[in-house]
């Protein structure tokens, strides 16, 4: 099972969203919801008594939120699955097929009574199998779903409709790690092929404009170095696109696309002494590097692990840093940061309101 980003801060981070006009779901109105209490000082419950992690979050609306992760409490960790409904956090039951481990890594939803979220199980050995769930309103149940190889990880769920649902993540085969794509039909969940290049090659974010406009995200190894990895579906076929790879290694992590003319990807680049945060850009034609802010400093570590986007300018990043060395990457104060996008031509940065332009220096 694949050691994953702690982002249970992800909750925080999103609260201010949630106040942005249509910024991730366009529902109503601000008075629709006026009875929604904010989220702060509101934190999901913590039902493990070890360890609680929260991995993927969605937003139907201001009074219907979405968490899911894992629970760890004595042998295994076990799903967690998280629901807002405008005043309290609750627990919802969730399977757990696996008698080893079971997670959740993403989630997504369709309508309030069509939800879906993906993961992994195993039965305490090291082979996991791809984990789907689905709510219908009522309960979550497991859906049928291929695990190919010797073992497979699902890692981010993306609705384009009811009746197309994609899912991805990575798998064993041969020796190799290769690059994991499942689709939601009216058949079930079937695997579609896609490109795997490098010694090893994962996928961590997917989001789609159209049925036939979806970007994957992730990396792949080649020569010994870790390379960003872009994947494109045109409504026939996947097809890697070419990407910046900087730094001495790079990841991305997440991507929100908007339009044809429009995406955006985030993730890191190591500079050969810490990692640093990396966005990226599609234009319609090809992939740029977007300048954007290190936080934590050019030694220490900046992660960006996700991202969404508005029709409109605006676009939110959040990710981590560490202040200084030796000091703990937990600390709630330093480990979730909401990012503000201006318009194209200009720069990210660090606020919560006006764009500004301003240079940074790597």
């Amino acid at each position: 099972m694949r050691a994953r980003p702690i982002v249970w801060r992800v909750v925080r981070a999103l609260a201010a969203t949630l106040v942005l006009p249509g910024m991730l779901t366009g529902v109503g109105s601000g008075r629709a919801f006026a009875s929604c209490e904010s989220w702060s000082g509101t934190q999901p419950q913590n039902p493990g008594t070890v360890e609680d992690e929260l991995d993927g979050v969605t937003v139907i609306s201001p009074c219907d939120v979405w968490v899911v992760g894992f629970s760890f409490s004595s042998n295994a960790n076990q799903t967690l699955i998280e629901h807002w409904n405008g005043s309290s956090w609750r627990v919802l039951p969730s399977p757990d097929p696996g008698s080893g481990n079971n997670f959740l890594s993403g989630i997504r939803a369709v309508s309030p009574s069509d939800i879906w979220a993906v993961g992994a199980s195993n039965n305490g050995g090291g082979s996991d199998q791809t984990l789907i769930l689905h709510w219908d309103g009522k309960s979550w149940s497991q859906a049928e779903s291929p695990t190919p190889g010797v073992s497979a990880d699902l890692n981010a769920v993306r609705a384009v409709s009811a009746s197309s649902v994609w899912a991805v993540g990575n798998f064993f085969k041969g020796g190799r790690e290769r690059t994991l794509v499942l689709h939601l039909t009216g058949a079930g969940w079937k695997r579609v092929p896609s490109p795997a290049p490098g010694q090893a090659s994962e996928l961590l974010g997917v989001s789609a404009a159209s049925p036939r406009d979806v970007w994957a995200v992730g990396d792949f190894t080649s020569g010994g170095k870790k390379k960003t990895l872009i994947l494109h579906w045109d409504g026939n076929r996947w097809r890697q696109q070419a990407s910046p790879g900087p730094g001495t290694a790079s990841t991305l992590t997440g991507v929100a696309v908007t339009s044809a003319a429009s995406a955006w990807a985030v993730g890191y680049a190591a500079n050969g002494i810490a990692n640093q945060t990396l966005v990226l850009h599609w234009d319609g034609r090809h992939w740029s590097r977007v300048a954007s802010p290190d936080l934590g400093g050019h030694s220490n570590p900046n992660v960006l692990n996700g991202v969404t986007a508005t029709l409109g300018r605006q676009r939110m990043g959040g990710g981590h840093r560490v202040q200084r060395r030796g000091e703990p990457d937990f600390d709630p104060a330093m480990e979730w940061h909401q990012v503000d996008a201006c318009p194209q031509s200009r720069p990210w940065v660090k606020q919560r309101s006006q764009c500004r332009r301003r240079q940074f220096s790597r």
